[in-house]
């Protein structure tokens, strides 16, 4: 998903723009590109006290949304990156950005991102973390060529459509680190009334590297 080593370097994937572009209504703009690597770079929004440096003059906001992800080792939440900072970080890797497109881009971003926390949360219902105020978010990473062995299963075994991108994040419950991963998959719906509507579905489960990992999946297949 993301990068936490530098402000603002979010890029979002050609597809999974024109996913958000066409959700609301709107084709992506062809030259709006961006990485094999993130969906949703949320974090990047990191909590960096410095002012962010700009080097564009185009018209964008420079305010940023505070999400509701509380930041590992800190007392504050991590800060989703201003419009201005991800068409940026765009033109930094020469994709040459659409600029009306990060209107909807910068806010489908951030919501799909409080999704993923969302299910973290109900996988660590009860699990302890509520003892030292609620888990948190360490770090986070995203490769969306690397498949996951479910989604690899999935595509190459049962002939269904690959993720479109995979991330992983680090969350801390009261000093315990636990790894999470997420593959988001993509499905148009068919409606009589509508033409197809492309969703975003996510696959979020801890990540068998741990005993906790195991301990986890395991109680969720017994129905706790």
């Amino acid at each position: 998903m993301i990068s936490s080593d530098k402000q603002g370097k979010c890029p979002v994937d050609e597809e999974t723009k024109k996913l958000w572009l066409r959700e609301h209504g709107n084709e992506a703009h062809p030259g709006a590109a961006a990485s094999n690597n993130q969906l949703e770079c949320s974090a990047n929004a990191q909590q960096n006290e410095k002012e962010p440096q700009y080097s564009s003059n185009v018209d964008l906001s420079q305010s940023r949304e505070i999400s509701t992800i509380p930041r590992t080792n800190s007392d504050r939440n991590w800060i989703y990156p201003s419009e201005k900072q991800f068409y940026e970080a765009m033109m930094k890797k020469n994709w040459d950005p659409n600029s009306d497109d990060m209107k909807v881009v910068v806010p489908l971003h951030n919501s799909i991102n409080e999704r993923v926390w969302n299910y973290i949360k109900s996988w660590e219902d009860k699990q302890g973390g509520e003892a030292c105020g609620g888990i948190k978010l360490t770090n986070f990473k995203g490769d969306s060529k690397k498949l996951t062995p479910r989604a690899w299963f999935r595509s190459r075994i049962l002939h269904l459509a690959k993720p479109f991108d995979r991330h992983d994040w680090q969350i801390d419950r009261c000093g315990k680190t636990v790894d999470y991963v997420i593959d988001f998959y993509s499905t148009e719906l068919n409606d009589a009334n509508q033409p197809q509507q492309p969703l975003i579905y996510l696959d979020v489960r801890p990540k068998l590297n741990s005993f906790e990992g195991f301990r986890l999946r395991f109680w969720r297949s017994l129905g706790f």
